[in-house]
């Protein structure tokens, strides 16, 4: 599992959450979102995948971004950070892990909620040239550009399981099968070297260009009595 160190940044406070690999992820109760990751490539040097000037992320809820206004409650754990909120009747909770094996997973939890996704924003200039591979019906492999939603293929997982992947490890926050985890689709930018791997429950898969950069987030997330038990997570791997 990752060190975590908690720091205070002005008003608000910023979690950093480390592997054993070096790689780090970095969120914020201001808004429960990421605000950089940092991927050392095959090559060892360090690079921010997501976007550093504060456009990394954001929450929505509902489609709405009100929740990413806000001030969270805030916790880290043995499984990593975890927020939560309430505004308006509705209750949400998010919890950020990064394991040792490089997956880095978005937990979400809610009440009184259609819907909960977190947008992550990738930096088109260090994957440049990402093509991505959807799990959806009639589409394969293709160039990132415009706005694209795909509908995910509604079918268990296939995960090559690892020692040290969340999968693997029992005592960790993901399992693959019982959290109802799908192939969303695969991202791979040849000029970088980087694959990264994403899994949902969720039944969208949304990519859209911007500026150069990309952002993905998912959406149409199952209710069951008025709960919301969802989770995204993201693998990322170094390919030659």
């Amino acid at each position: 599992m990752p060190t975590i160190k908690k720091e205070s940044e002005g008003s608000r406070l910023v979690y950093t959450l480390r592997n054993n690999k070096g790689n780090e992820l970095k969120v914020t109760d201001a808004g429960a979102k990421i605000i950089s990751f940092r991927f050392r490539d095959k090559k060892f040097v360090n690079k921010f995948i997501l976007k550093t000037d504060e456009t990394a992320g954001k929450i929505f809820v509902d489609g709405r971004t009100d929740f990413d206004e806000i001030i969270w409650n805030s916790e880290d754990f043995q499984q990593g950070v975890r927020f939560t909120a309430e505004k308006d009747g509705k209750k949400v909770e998010i919890v950020y892990s990064i394991s040792n094996d490089n997956e880095l997973s978005i937990k979400y939890s809610a009440e009184g909620v259609q819907d909960i996704s977190a947008e992550l924003v990738f930096d088109g200039g260090i994957l440049e040239g990402a093509e991505i591979s959807p799990y959806a019906e009639g589409v394969q492999k293709e160039k990132i550009s415009g706005e694209k939603i795909y509908d995910i293929i509604d079918k268990p997982a296939e995960v090559e399981f690892v020692e040290g992947m969340f999968g693997y490890d029992f005592g960790c926050p993901i399992d693959y099968y019982d959290a109802g985890l799908k192939n969303a689709a695969d991202i791979f930018s040849e000029s970088a070297g980087i694959l990264i791997q994403a899994y949902a429950s969720q039944n969208k898969f949304h990519v859209s260009e911007i500026g150069g950069d990309f952002a993905i987030k998912t959406s149409e997330t199952k209710i069951s009595d008025g709960k919301i038990q969802a989770q995204t997570v993201y693998i990322f791997k170094n390919r030659k």
